[in-house]
């Protein structure tokens, strides 16, 4: 299919380090010149990787290589959850098995005064909120602990996966009693504190409560 000889070529570019974030992509005409192939196919595999959240269209501008990569990988699970290639389940057991791996990392690198200070402000606000004012605290949360990595990896890839997580989340909480709310807001505080205390086996314990009580949840 032509229009995979141009998503290969600009992939390949990107590999070459001639397109970055927020480069312009060659105009369709200099695409089609330089592959041999119709402007359609150019069109279509610029469609695409706009589709996947790799180039932005600006109009009068031309397409740029996106800023925001982790909308590309959004797509994409979000997609793979449409269409049955993974399930719920799968994202729930990924997000369990990285979140370990994101305290492991905190406690290795080491977690800055600031990081602290906004989690606790965090903690703070869930105490009064529900709903999904508590969802979106729950999700700054974990984010907060993903970018205290300070691995763009990591950072790129879990707040992906944070985001297709979000549904899950505002059912747990809408769908929860007083208890288990109480319960879910005091284990972001053990969290948060066992990090504090730099007690990396209670970290990863409280980790591991919370993602079985939302699993229950869910389950």
């Amino acid at each position: 299919m032509e229009y995979q000889k141009a998503i290969d070529y600009i992939f390949q570019m990107i590999k070459e380090g001639k397109l970055i974030v927020g480069s312009k992509i060659p105009s369709e005409r200099d695409i089609a010149e330089q592959l041999g192939i119709g402007r359609n196919s150019i069109r279509e595999a610029i469609s695409i990787l706009r589709g996947m959240g790799l180039i932005e269209s600006i109009q009068g501008s031309g397409n740029y290589i996106a800023k925001d990569s982790g909308r590309t990988i959004w797509n994409i699970v979000s997609v793979m959850l449409a269409l049955g290639s993974i399930s719920m389940k799968d994202i729930l057991e990924f997000r369990r098995v990285m979140a370990r791996a994101v305290i492991e990392l905190i406690f290795k690198n080491g977690f800055d005064d600031e990081d602290k200070e906004h989690l606790e402000k965090i903690i703070g606000k869930m105490k009064s909120a529900s709903g999904e004012k508590l969802v979106m605290l729950d999700q700054e949360f974990h984010i907060t602990l993903i970018r205290a990595t300070r691995n763009p990896l990591f950072i790129i890839v879990m707040e992906a996966i944070a985001e297709v997580y979000h549904e899950s989340m505002s059912k747990v909480i809408g769908e929860s009693d007083e208890e288990t709310t109480r319960k879910l807001i005091e284990l972001h505080s053990k969290i948060c504190n066992s990090i504090v205390e730099k007690d990396e086996e209670a970290c990863l314990k409280y980790m591991k409560d919370h993602y079985d009580l939302v699993e229950s949840k869910l389950n």
